[in-house]
């Protein structure tokens, strides 16, 4: 790259764009991080769109110009900054047109990561508003490359004749999550035998239900809007910052449950546990044996039964959990940082 630097233009989602930047800055690139998410303004139009579709044209008109305002703000940061290219997680709330001037008015190219399903944009189900679902899609022909987190979605956009595209799994921020000093108050407060840190979907409450026996701490958000389907008492409440790293240090077994839309690729979980040094059980995800040895490094169930039989017998089997988390803990700092995925980045824009 001629410059170091990069715009970086990201939704805010629990602090992991912040952690891409940081991996950016470590790798010697200056970057810019510009938070591209819904305003609280637009998010009230667009619910009452929804609610209200007599509002539609009205309200839209409102919508429209607070994202003009938006893009107008992106351009002017990147003819100021002249990066030596821009770096977009999901890009919703970017223009076609304002692609098209990064790439034909200032020569500078566009990269995406798309870190959960790219598709909702494409169908217009992504929960955004008129001037937001489709913007990936009719913008695609303008970004100089995509990496996508799962391999399925990666395969989707071949078959759609997207070409400059390629795989680039999630990781974990090794200045974050790391092994945790916790007082005694700290170990007997979030010393379950299962953890779960997340957010309620239904297969994670199927799979949380079915685990009573077992003394189980979950946190998160939005749990409460699932009050009347969770069986028993097992939400804890809220979890944020370096509470989640004593919560993973101080129980004896954390589970990870991808979300649905995961086919061939992991969560950020799947390296954060590991990096915390604690022991964690995930869901087994077609390809996760092309990021960790299973057995030796990590473990996985594949059924409910098979989940509840590990977590009896590593529960009883402290010594083996303890070479797992070792072994574990060594292939997320060799191989599954951010500073590794930016590496990567970096590499494909030269």
């Amino acid at each position: 790259m001629v410059s170091r630097k990069v715009l970086m233009i990201s939704t805010d989602y629990y602090g992991t764009e912040k952690s891409i930047a940081r991996a950016f800055e470590r790798n010697g690139v200056e970057t810019i991080l510009v938070n591209s998410r819904m305003n609280s303004w637009e998010r009230i139009m667009s619910k009452l769109t929804r609610l209200f579709p007599g509002t539609k044209i009205l309200l839209n008109y409102f919508i429209k110009a607070t994202l003009e305002k938006e893009n107008e703000r992106y351009i002017s940061i990147a003819r100021t900054l002249a990066p030596a290219f821009v770096f977009i997680v999901k890009g919703d709330s970017l223009f076609p047109e304002t692609l098209r001037y990064f790439k034909n008015k200032l020569n500078i190219p566009s990269v995406s990561y798309q870190w959960d399903d790219p598709f909702p944009s494409f169908s217009g189900t992504a929960g955004g508003n008129a001037y937001r679902d489709g913007n990936f899609q009719q913008g695609i022909s303008y970004y100089d490359h995509v990496f996508v987190y799962d391999r399925y979605y990666v395969e989707k956009m071949l078959e759609m004749g997207i070409n400059s595209v390629s795989y680039l799994p999630l990781a974990a921020d090794d200045e974050i999550y790391r092994k945790a000093d916790l007082t005694r108050e700290e170990k007997e407060k979030y010393g379950y035998d299962v953890c779960f840190v997340g957010m309620p979907y239904e297969n994670r409450i199927d799979i949380l239900n079915s685990l009573e026996g077992f003394n189980v701490g979950v946190f998160g958000d939005l749990w409460e809007r699932y009050k009347d389907k969770i069986d028993g008492d097992y939400f804890k409440g809220k979890a944020s910052g370096d509470t989640v790293q004593k919560i993973y240090g101080a129980s004896k077994i954390v589970l990870n449950i991808n979300h649905p839309q995961s086919k061939y690729g992991v969560n950020t979980r799947t390296f954060e546990i590991p990096a915390c040094e604690a022991f964690g059980i995930f869901d087994h995800i077609e390809g996760i044996e092309d990021l960790f040895d299973i057995g030796e490094e990590i473990v996985c169930y594949r059924s409910t039964d098979e989940l509840k039989s590990l977590i009896r017998y590593y529960l009883d089997h402290p010594e083996e959990r303890d070479a797992i988390v070792r072994k574990g803990h060594k292939r997320v700092m060799q191989e599954h940082t951010w500073f590794d995925r930016v590496k990567k980045i970096i590499e494909v824009v030269n």
